[in-house]
């Protein structure tokens, strides 16, 4: 008796040649739609579904597959008597393959930013349906769901005797149920984008390996990078050599830091939290200005900009020692000047690039899992609780710190002006460790606090550090509020001169 395949798939690619040596190997084919065309186009003898069926496609082709004689010949088991005489009741017969592969729904749908009501006609019902079936039952059904798979079906059936072996088979049930996994999870996703507000009860991550690195944070630890299938053409390598897991998180830092910011910005990164970074009125003077935010610190450290990195720039980047640089743009005298290096990593951001709204992270044997940081923010609106208020160029410094700080680890500590970081104090277990550390950076750099502004990332416990601060240089202060002691710093700083504003909203980063 033949064997039977049944294929339906959308990507084509090879199917003709696989159709073909499936019947030169004595299989029976069944198909549906544009693949049944195809291959009779191709002089393949192939056999409609609803023949086997006697039911014919409906809803505009939602209905085609999903019948007994079509799910019962998949899933009969061949060593089960009870099985294989149902089959025989529905005068159906076994079913020896599954081929198939499914609607693209991220590239169909979501990509091309359809709306709902012509999205949701890209979800694949029988495609996946099928395929779970044909895994299930895969000691007596091999299912295929990938083309690069159709060229070791037939050196296994061709070496066994038309048989596959047990292994084989485990291997592609274990692809299929990869698969439909992954593409629920893009559906589940899509469909909970339109409701911000929901976090949902279980969550199925749909990522792919892009990349195995040499380690983790260490080099004893194992790690690669994971992205979701559409998310490929976000950025890209231009030169250097693999990224480190460590660049990784730090060049999400230096493009996040940036993104904030409309005019030219750069950001630097040492060690996951900004050593410097400056706005000016070119890529060049932004540069400049955020070395001298730590001349020592930024050797080694990834570099971020917003705008296009000229050939000007790249022959000053190019001096010191960068693990990478990362740009929308690079102009191509830059890359031929940066080819020097050939080291040097260079990541282009495209166009579309997207920080992820959802962030994850390991706890207690479980997950964690929250929305970005990104509030939306209008410096503008804060109360000022100080006798003195804000001058406008305070208050334009004041806007610069607060958006820095949500990118320095905890206790953060910001110095700033109105177009640079002054200092950072980083990830103290006490703040005002924070404000002295800052404040001992200052008298390295050679950079003034005369007439700077402090940010904090959450309250003041108590007015010591508007003490420490104001004793420094700063002239102006803006941090959540919500102490207790709230009216113990705001005191201090009426004391002393300096205008406060309070934003009530709060930036740790852990």
């Amino acid at each position: 008796m033949s064997k039977k395949a049944l294929i339906s798939v959308w990507d084509k690619t090879g199917i003709v040649e696989f159709s073909k040596s499936l019947t030169d190997r004595g299989y029976e084919i069944l198909s549906t739609g544009g693949t049944k065309k195809l291959l009779e186009k191709n002089n393949i003898a192939v056999s409609s579904v609803s023949d086997l069926t006697g039911f014919g496609s409906i809803m505009n082709g939602r209905v085609k597959t999903l019948h007994p004689k079509v799910f019962g010949g998949i899933l009969a088991d061949r060593k089960n008597q009870m099985h294989m005489e149902d089959l025989s009741k529905i005068d159906a017969t076994a079913i020896d393959l599954v081929v198939v592969n499914l609607y693209p729904f991220v590239q169909e749908a979501v990509e091309k930013n359809l709306p709902i009501e012509k999205a949701i006609e890209f979800i694949d019902v029988g495609g996946p349906s099928m395929l779970r079936a044909s895994a299930k039952n895969h000691e007596s059904v091999v299912p295929i769901c990938d083309p690069n798979d159709y060229n070791e079906f037939i050196s296994e059936i061709d070496k066994s005797n038309g048989e596959i072996s047990m292994e084989v088979r485990q291997k592609y049930a274990v692809k299929v149920f990869s698969v439909t996994t992954k593409y629920d999870a893009d559906i589940s996703s899509y469909l909970s984008s339109f409701n911000a507000n929901y976090l949902p009860m279980d969550i199925a991550i749909n990522i792919n390996k892009k990349d195995e690195l040499r380690y983790g944070e260490n080099p004893h630890q194992k790690a690669g990078f994971y992205a979701s299938p559409n998310e490929d053409s976000s950025w890209t390598q231009l030169q250097g050599k693999q990224l480190s897991y460590n660049n990784y998180t730090d060049i999400e830092s230096a493009i996040s830091i940036v993104q904030d910011f409309d005019e030219n910005s750069c950001s630097i990164i040492k060690h996951a939290n900004p050593c410097g970074f400056a706005v000016g009125d070119n890529n060049i003077q932004a540069f400049e200005r955020a070395v001298s935010s730590d001349p020592v610190s930024y050797f080694g450290g990834i570099i971020g900009f917003n705008a296009k990195v000229s050939a000007d720039l790249a022959e000053k980047l190019v001096e010191p020692f960068l693990e990478c640089i990362v740009a929308p743009e690079f102009s191509e005298e830059s890359l031929e000047v940066f080819s020097k290096k050939k080291n040097l990593r260079l990541i282009k951001i495209s166009e579309n690039f997207k920080l992820s709204e959802t962030m994850i992270k390991n706890a207690l044997g479980g997950y964690l899992l929250q929305d970005r940081d990104q509030l939306d923010f209008d410096i503008s609106k804060c109360e000022i609780v100080t006798k003195e208020g804000p001058t406008e160029v305070e208050m334009s410094a004041l806007s610069l710190g607060w958006k820095l700080v949500k990118y320095v680890k905890s206790n953060a500590i910001v110095f700033s002006n109105n177009n640079q970081l002054l200092s950072v104090g980083a990830g103290q277990m006490s703040r005002v460790d924070s404000v002295k550390n800052a404040i001992r950076k200052i008298s390295e750099t050679g950079l003034s606090l005369n007439g700077a502004v402090m940010a904090s990332d959450a309250f003041f416990p108590f007015p010591d550090c508007i003490e420490i601060a104001a004793k420094a240089g700063i002239k102006s202060v803006i941090q959540p509020g919500g102490s207790i002691k709230d009216s113990d710093a705001i005191n201090v700083a009426d004391e002393l001169g300096l205008s406060m504003l309070l934003t009530k909203a709060r930036h740790f980063y852990h």
